[in-house]
């Protein structure tokens, strides 16, 4: 497996799946090693790797238009956003090729260092997460030893690099003629994404649509119906989420807002888990104190992952507020399989996830009134948030488990690989 990122480093939904795809593949019976990138001077945890993960990439320190994603409120996930100011457009389109320029320079010692590791090794097939900040062309060292490619990506980055607009790539010719040419000339025969949703994205894009398959993400934890005696009390309505605009929160809290003026007696809180820069978190505390919601509105800080699943088991409902385009969204099917009422803006692949009304309630994602007419419902009639957490753990169960999810990436390694797939008992019993 090849990730860019890997836990403990950096503990993203993308990164702790990647993980997690590496363990229950080697829970299977399958020898399985991750390489990925060494860790980050920024990085001040304890530094302890499983054995199977080898840090051996040089990751570029280039920050991309993501550090300026606070400035994106409309929220569309396309390249091309459509922000209020041209400088902070031309700021972010700036640091985009800063960052893939950063990138290629790296490039070159990585495509080394998996020749390094390489030799001596045998494998029968590669199986790709990440490549942003590492660079393509160590995918160059894997087809020279005859090792099939198998991608699971989880956004449109791969998509936007190989086939981006003709302007940047004009700039990378220009400035990186020889690398950014090796970068894009590599084996995209198998690409597997996270959504259909990200497979039109990937279209859209210039990718070969023959290449193009979807596999979602698991859920890795038991189902365990949760009992309403047991939620919070008051009532808590939880976001889990990086503290950005992109991501919402200024929409949380403007339907909590709402919720306050049509039920200002009622007892409820909203807690908000995440973390961000201090100015960034200053801003979305100074609009609480703006609102007068002190009294409702609560920022817990980054918590861990269980941390905020345990909370989620206890939520009167979990709210999703993304106004980005998420690929996926793994909060949506932690609060699902934690038994959380959910309640989800319309964006990217939710209702790949989410059959409206039936295992959650997802509302237009700028509009803070509906959310808040959902907050007021699954209030006013338990009975409602009662039927979505159990239809939600359902949902999650017949679709979403990590089991099922890795029989599927084992299938499909088993094919690109070319290796006969062996016979399991069910399917010995059937022949007979």
């Amino acid at each position: 497996m090849v990730t860019n990122l890997c836990p403990p480093d950096y503990d993203g939904g993308f990164e702790l799946s990647a993980l997690r795809n590496a363990e229950s593949l080697r829970d299977l019976g399958h020898e399985v090693d991750v390489v990925t990138s060494k860790f980050r001077s920024t990085f001040q945890g304890h530094r302890a790797d499983r054995h199977f993960v080898n840090r051996i990439f040089r990751l570029s320190t280039v920050k991309d238009g993501w550090t300026l994603a606070n400035s994106l409120q409309s929220g569309d996930g396309k390249l091309d956003f459509s922000l209020s100011s041209l400088s902070n457009q031309f700021s972010m389109r700036f640091a985009n090729i800063a960052s893939i320029l950063g990138m290629l320079q790296v490039s070159r010692s990585n495509e080394a260092a998996m020749r390094k590791f390489l030799a001596g090794r045998e494998y029968d097939v590669a199986y790709v997460f990440g490549l942003h900040l590492i660079g393509t062309s160590v995918i160059h060292q894997l087809t020279a030893k005859g090792i099939p490619v198998m991608y699971h990506q989880g956004d449109e980055w791969l998509a936007s690099y190989l086939f981006g607009n003709k302007a940047k790539r004009a700039i990378l010719n220009l400035f990186s003629p020889i690398r950014f040419h090796r970068e894009r000339k590599i084996d995209i025969k198998n690409v597997t994404l996270v959504s259909h949703f990200m497979k039109g994205r990937f279209v859209e894009l210039g990718f070969p649509a023959e290449n193009l398959s979807v596999i979602h993400r698991g859920f890795e934890q038991p189902l365990t119906p949760v009992g309403f005696e047991d939620r919070f009390s008051p009532p808590v309505f939880l976001v889990a989420s990086r503290l950005a605009l992109y991501k919402g929160i200024q929409i949380a809290i403007r339907g909590a807002s709402s919720l306050d003026r049509q039920l200002p007696d009622e007892p409820w809180e909203m807690w908000i888990a995440g973390g961000a820069e201090p100015e960034t978190v200053e801003y979305f505390e100074q609009s609480v104190v703006k609102l007068g919601l002190q009294h409702r509105v609560k920022f817990l800080g980054k918590l861990t992952r269980d941390q905020v699943i345990q909370h989620m088991r206890r939520a009167t409902a979990f709210i999703s507020p993304s106004v980005f385009d998420e690929p996926f969204g793994n909060t949506n099917i932690e609060a699902m399989a934690a038994g959380a009422p959910l309640i989800a803006a319309r964006s990217g692949a939710i209702e790949e996830i989410v059959v409206n009304t039936e295992c959650g309630l997802i509302y237009n994602r700028t509009s803070d009134e509906e959310l808040a007419a959902h907050m007021k419902l699954i209030l006013q009639q338990p009975s409602v948030g009662e039927r979505l957490s159990a239809r939600g753990i359902e949902r999650v169960q017949n679709h979403f488990t990590q089991d099922h999810i890795i029989g599927l990436v084992e299938d499909s390694l088993y094919r690109v690989s070319g290796v006969p797939q062996p016979v399991t008992q069910d399917q010995q019993a059937t022949l007979r």
